[in-house]
């Protein structure tokens, strides 16, 4: 499970490396740089620096949701951090690249109604003895267990996946109370820095959209020792300013932008707290072929604007025909039915005539 050296001393992890917060997007006047405090971060040589995420300089921080995951990760108060919200919003991307820009080392799993705990801690496994040939049976760490013990943090994406039963076990974790190895009776304190952070398309309480399949009821035990951050896609200006660094067509921008938003605002995963009452008019490009009431079945995330905009700025260099919908097609409009396509490219369109 883990190449990691985990004969390490459990303080081997320092947090005593000085970020300016001017790595997360933060604009600092020239005037108030020495009063700012940077954030405390690890060394990007630490021995645990494979599990650093990697950096995307491209990315661009949401101001109200980096305010909240910063708040958390240096004041966590002995709560985890639950992130929800609809699919591709950058529930994980968020933890990632805070991650990476204080070199604070993430182990990530991805979790199922068949995943356990026990899996996570890690187990017994034959060992072959590089020298001699022989083997052996060794303890090896899972993710779990080395994020406990070394101070990094723990991501479990799609953790309302879980059986309630499997999430119950995390309890203890979520306490920040022992963790007991049986198979070597090792006793694993909580570090000072580990992280446990949970993204979800729900809130724990079910899926409410009726698009996310296997979308557990948790128990409210479990989810009382959560700070809750409910993420959504980037506003407008924001997303705007990011697509700009893959084309420099203004107006293009504009309207590719201006698609991703008027398919999130009919896509029916978009509320996941199940309200789907909300004006929908703020668009100013009216598609007359698509009803406002109608519900689509496919999104367009972030991180499909962007594959969208890339798959048609190669197509239209190589000056392919019908670049623009075949692209769209390729990146969100394939994933569609026959009536959901239909309106897709209904919306394609009017916004780009």
């Amino acid at each position: 499970m883990s190449t990691f050296n985990t004969t390490l001393a459990a303080d081997t992890l320092v947090r005593n490396v000085a970020i300016s917060p001017e790595l997360f997007g933060v604009v600092i006047p020239e005037h108030m740089k020495a009063q700012v405090k940077p954030y405390a971060g690890f060394a990007a040589d630490n021995a645990f620096s494979a599990a650093i995420p990697s950096r995307n300089d491209h990315y661009v921080f949401e101001p109200s949701l980096r305010a909240s995951v910063l708040m958390w990760i240096n004041y966590p108060q002995g709560q985890s951090l639950w992130i929800s919200g609809p699919t591709g919003c950058g529930k994980t991307s968020i933890v990632e690249q805070v991650a990476a820009r204080l070199n604070w080392p993430l182990m990530k799993t991805t979790a199922s109604q068949d995943l356990d705990i026990n899996s996570l801690v890690g187990g017994l496994r034959l060992v072959c003895d590089t020298m001699t040939g022989d083997t052996r049976t060794d303890f090896l760490y899972g993710p779990l267990a080395l994020a406990y013990k070394f101070g990094l943090i723990f991501l479990l994406d799609e953790y309302d996946q879980l059986d309630p039963s499997c999430a119950n076990a995390f309890n203890a974790i979520l306490e920040g109370g022992n963790l007991v190895i049986p198979e070597t009776n090792e006793v694993i304190k909580k570090h000072p820095n580990f992280r446990f952070v949970a993204t979800a398309n729900s809130i724990g309480q079910g899926d409410l959209t009726g698009v996310y399949g296997g979308v557990k009821v948790l128990n409210v035990a479990n989810l009382d020792r959560y700070m809750f951050i409910n993420a959504n896609y980037m506003p407008k200006d924001v997303e705007t300013s990011l697509i700009k660094k893959f084309i420099s067509d203004e107006v293009l921008v504009g309207k590719f932008v201006e698609i991703a938003n008027i398919i999130r605002k009919l896509f029916v995963g978009s509320d996941i707290a199940g309200d789907f009452n909300q004006s929908n008019d703020s668009s100013s490009v009216k598609v007359s072929a698509v009803s406002p009431d109608t519900r689509l079945s496919v999104t367009c995330s972030t991180r499909s604007l962007i594959a969208w905009v890339e798959r048609f700025s190669l197509m239209n260099k190589a000056k392919m025909p019908e670049a623009l919908q075949v692209s769209f097609d390729l990146q969100i409009g394939n994933r569609a039915g026959a009536d959901d396509k239909r309106a897709l490219h209904a919306i394609l369109k009017a916004v780009f005539g």
